[in-house]
């Protein structure tokens, strides 16, 4: 139509016959029909009147014309971005397969690189041409059929920041360029980003053997120790729980999972209620000081005397690990090796007194005798017979002595009763402060060995209150209610702590050993009115009832 007009505008023609066919045109573009065309035909417009409207006629078509060339245009962009949009679809698939491959269960990881570069091919835009190869080590993983090209893409894989092998994509025919050879941008990105991903499952399993290994090294090492592990809430909820070899748990370790251990006790009698209730304390003291804590209990399990340590560590908020270990084989060894020392200390005393003492006597006699023969005839040497004699008498009687604290306890009964009567007028009598022992009613103990431990542990802690606290006041005292004994050595020196920081070196160590060595608790503190206290708590065994004192 553009045409017509164009040539009709060339040529010369009357005036008549260009305004008849203009009229004519314009009424049929207007969707005029024949007819009513020359209906029209006596329409008086004027020349310029066609003019004006073929002049708008000719814009419209250009209008026309240009909104065609745009549509193509927009087709052609939709199309291609279609097309890209297509690819980045496929490529969002691919990792997202290998993703799912990756967290499926039961999975090896040799199927999970097979399967990688399975799920390739489809990812890129010739995927009926395309293979994929990943070499790791000596491991090759490949697509069937694979076969190296010079239309290829490759990428490194790095493994904690080492090249340690490379991906690699083929099109086994040749395709038109793109970005990259016959590659797009796009794919190389998507490569890049597999080859990171493999990477990436590369050191999980490397992490996951790590640790597959290490739970291993820990598991065997947790069967390896006799202890028991457990850890608790500040309430008594056991968290966990590991029974080693020397403790035979009477249930499933999985039973005694949050569960209180007050509500364990009333079904099942493990061990006395006493003893949960100091563990707990001991938890208690754990949580408050935030310090690792090893604590020792002697506990009674039909008739027979079991010694454990608990260690004791804050491992959370309001909970503690503690490590539970039976240590009554080595208490008996040790009582063993603590009784052959107190018998080899009396076996020497005994020997000094009985043996040294009496030779020391003898001696001393001759030269009593030597002096008298030596005066009787006026010689000036008798004085220096004397002095020998003196002498003498003194390490006869120094001799006594060393023999008496070797040998301090009487096989009676009440030999430790007497012996700590001695201890106290000696004490007192030497340093000249005042020591008195005193009792309510005689306390017999039967065991010369726990009379010994008994008797140590009140000489060390008078030593500690004359040496370190300065006492000038120390009592002894000994009681015994229905066989509970409590010895109560009680002084008027420093405070504890004060005691404690003077005294890095004193033996609190070695009694609370000796306490443990015969069942019996100890404890040091401070009474109202900041005197120090230590007093040893027990059970006498051999009690008979109470024996008034007859004096």
């Amino acid at each position: 139509m553009y045409a017509i007009l164009s040539v009709c505008h060339g040529t010369i023609m009357p005036h008549r016959f260009l305004k008849s066919f203009m009229l004519f045109f314009l009424n049929l573009h207007a969707g005029n029909t024949i007819k009513e065309i020359f209906l029209l035909k006596d329409n008086k417009n004027t020349k310029e009147q066609l003019l004006n409207e073929l002049t708008k006629l000719r814009k419209r078509l250009v209008k026309l014309k240009t909104s065609k060339n745009k549509q193509k245009q927009i087709r052609e962009v939709l199309s291609k971005r279609t097309h890209a949009l297509g690819e980045r679809v496929k490529e969002l698939n691919c990792l997202y397969a290998i993703s799912n491959l990756v967290d499926r269960q039961g999975i090896s990881f040799e199927e999970i690189l097979q399967g990688t570069v399975d799920i390739i091919p489809p990812a890129w835009q010739y995927p009926d041409i395309t293979c994929a190869r990943i070499i790791l080590g000596n491991q090759v993983f490949k697509t069937t059929p694979f076969k190296e090209s010079i239309w290829k893409q490759s990428c490194d894989i790095i493994v904690q920041g080492k090249h340690s092998g490379f991906l690699e994509v083929c099109y086994l025919e040749e395709k038109p360029d793109c970005d990259e050879g016959p590659f797009l941008k796009e794919e190389r990105s998507l490569i890049n980003a597999v080859a990171k991903r493999v990477g990436k499952i590369v050191e999980r399993k490397q992490a996951e053997d790590a640790l597959r290994e290490s739970e291993a090294k820990n598991k065997a090492l947790l069967n390896a120790i006799p202890d028991l592990i457990f850890r608790i809430k500040r309430d008594g909820t056991i968290l966990d729980l590991k029974s080693g070899k020397d403790f035979n748990l009477i249930m499933s370790h999985h039973k005694f999972l949050d569960k209180n251990i007050y509500e364990l006790l009333n079904h099942y009698k493990i061990v006395p209620k006493e003893i949960i209730q100091q563990g707990l304390h001991y938890v208690e003291d754990v949580l408050k000081s935030n310090e690792t804590k090893l604590f020792e209990q002697c506990v009674t399990i039909d008739n027979v005397i079991l010694y454990y340590e608990v260690l004791i560590a804050v491992s959370g908020e309001d909970e503690v690990l503690g490590i539970l270990r039976d240590v009554t084989e080595r208490k008996r060894l040790e009582k063993e090796i603590l009784e052959i020392s107190e018998w080899e200390r009396r076996r020497i005393g005994q020997d000094l007194h009985d043996s040294l003492c009496q030779h020391l006597t003898g001696i001393a006699l001759l030269s009593k005798v030597l002096e008298q023969k030596i005066a009787a005839k006026s010689f000036d040497e008798a004085s220096n017979a004397s002095e020998i004699v003196a002498l003498i008498d003194q390490a006869i009687t120094h001799t006594r002595g060393l023999a008496r604290g070797l040998n301090p306890v009487g096989l009676e009964a009440d030999g430790l009763m007497a012996a700590l009567s001695e201890l106290a007028y000696n004490v007192g009598k030497l340093f000249g402060i005042s020591c008195h022992f005193m009792y309510d009613t005689p306390v017999l103990i039967y065991d010369n060995t726990i009379a010994t431990h008994l008797y140590r542990i009140t000489q060390e802690a008078v030593n500690n209150a004359i040496k370190h606290s300065k006492a000038t006041d120390i009592l002894i005292s000994f009681h015994n209610k229905d066989g509970a004994i409590t010895l109560t050595i009680k002084n008027n020196g420093f405070s504890f702590p004060e005691m404690i920081e003077k005294n890095k070196g004193m033996g609190i160590n070695i009694m609370k050993y000796r306490a443990g060595m015969i069942g019996a608790s100890l404890d040091i503190r401070n009474d109202i009115d900041g005197r120090t206290i230590v007093v040893c708590s027990f059970q006498n065994k051999n009690y008979k009832g109470e024996i008034r004192n007859g004096n």
